[in-house]
């Protein structure tokens, strides 16, 4: 049995359907199937690139060893399934970004700015999200998927700069919107060539964000 129906991106972004599925697999057996063909689609990701595995119908459908009727069931196109991946890695991100602002020691505002650079860095080391983000290999869904999830990590932002208020009463989820895109596009810059990382740039980026927020703490 499974549970049908695919929503707009404009209804609420993480919901179980908005990235690459079909329908939701209810059943055990379906939840692992759609797993190994995840799995299997990361890993030749990884090994060919996103490239070759969107330009062939069958190349992920022969790797997964899954039938066809089983594949297409849950999903339209390879491509619907590297959506699905990077779906999963938004959420994950979301929530990971949410537990480490919640786990940090809280006396200092620097170390929101720590949490997001630690963070993102780290996830950048991930061979998936270089291929996917880095490369900038992603679908229109996907982007506009990204874009809805970087909304709610400002609005998270935002809330943890408003605990020393009223020191940053001046700053807005807008700015914090700012720059979390920001700071996405400067991990694309540092990746690009170097797997974990250029330090400089790296470097660079928590020094940029912490300047950039220091402007609106109130001294």
């Amino acid at each position: 049995m499974t549970k049908a129906a695919s929503p707009t991106i404009s209804a609420v972004w993480d919901d179980p359907l908005a990235g690459g599925l079909r329908k939701i697999p209810l059943q055990e057996r379906s939840r692992t199937m759609v797993q190994h063909v995840l799995d299997t689609a990361a890993e030749l990701v990884h090994d060919l690139g996103f490239e070759a595995v969107v330009a062939s119908p069958t190349l992920l459908l022969d790797a997964t060893g899954v039938s066809r009727g089983s594949f297409y069931a849950f999903f339209e196109t390879p491509e619907r399934v590297l959506d699905e991946l990077a779906f999963r890695q938004i959420k994950l991100s979301v929530t990971d970004l949410e537990n480490a602002m919640r786990q940090r020691a809280g006396r200092k505002w620097t170390e929101i700015v720590d949490v997001l650079v630690d963070y993102y860095v780290e996830e950048h080391r991930i061979p998936l999200i270089r291929e996917l983000w880095v490369r900038q290999n992603l679908t229109r869904r996907v982007r506009e998927l990204d874009q809805l999830a970087i909304t709610d990590l400002a609005s998270l932002t935002h809330r943890e700069f408003r605990l020393y208020s009223p020191q940053f009463a001046k700053l807005r989820e807008l700015n914090c919107a700012v720059a979390i895109h920001s700071l996405e596009r400067l991990c694309q810059f540092a990746f690009g060539e170097a797997p974990t990382g250029n330090p400089a740039i790296i470097g660079e980026a928590r020094h940029m964000l912490t300047t950039y927020f220091a402007d609106f703490a109130d001294t």
